[in-house]
């Protein structure tokens, strides 16, 4: 009669807890996360807020450096255009190989993603709307075929998702989520040269929407 209920351990509770900090703005990019202070707060003991941060680590919403501590992710604007550049080289290769390997029904879930992306925009769910975009692009990687390609997206990309976000403030909107049906659009249906100019195209316009936004941000705070 029911679906079963998939339970919630205490580490995930405390991950999901600081994800809503940083997406508050209660801890900020490059705020230390002191783990006994965290862990006193939420009254757990440390072991289970240790272990939330390292799957934070893990998707690139902090940084553990050895002998000095736990800190909200952040990057300058040169490390952004840096992994940016990557990036649009990377993902434009998945995309190439997964044109040739996409299914109407992995096309459907695709779809499926962005709906969900448009009614966070809407929403003004930033959470969401980020998770979804960063599950959007993971299946994407994935479709290429390539577990190496998709892997070192992963890696790449994971820290800068969840800082660009962070850091900048910019909203999220639904128009930003509609750019993700023309990338669908562009693997059902396109050809070369229209495919790589269109994929090439979308790509450059969201690493310089971010960029320009970095750019804002630290000339504010200047």
């Amino acid at each position: 009669m029911f679906e079963q209920l998939e339970p919630v351990s205490l580490p995930e509770r405390a991950a999901n807890a600081l994800k809503d900090a940083f997406f508050s703005g209660l801890l900020k990019p490059g705020d230390a996360i002191v783990e006994r202070e965290i862990a006193r707060q939420m009254k757990v003991g440390t072991p289970v807020v240790r272990e939330a941060l390292i799957s934070l680590q893990e998707q690139g919403f902090v940084r553990r450096i050895a002998n000095t501590g736990t800190f909200v992710t952040r990057f300058n604007v040169h490390e952004v255009r840096q992994l940016y550049m990557l990036r649009i080289e990377f993902e434009f290769l998945a995309f190439q190989w997964a044109r040739a390997r996409v299914t109407a029904a992995e096309l459907d879930e695709l779809k499926q993603l962005v709906d969900t992306m448009v009614e966070a925009g809407e929403s003004g769910d930033r959470r969401k709307f980020l998770e979804q975009d960063y599950t959007f692009h993971q299946r994407c990687w994935q479709l290429s075929g390539n577990d190496y390609l998709a892997d070192t997206l992963d890696r790449l990309m994971a820290p800068l998702f969840a800082f660009v976000v962070m850091a900048s403030g910019a909203p999220l909107t639904s128009a930003m989520a509609h750019e993700h049906y023309e990338l669908i659009d562009a693997l059902a249906n396109l050809k070369e040269p229209e495919f790589a100019a269109t994929v090439r195209g979308i790509l450059n316009g969201i690493a310089e929407r971010w960029l320009s936004a970095m750019n804002r941000m630290e000339a504010a705070t200047t």
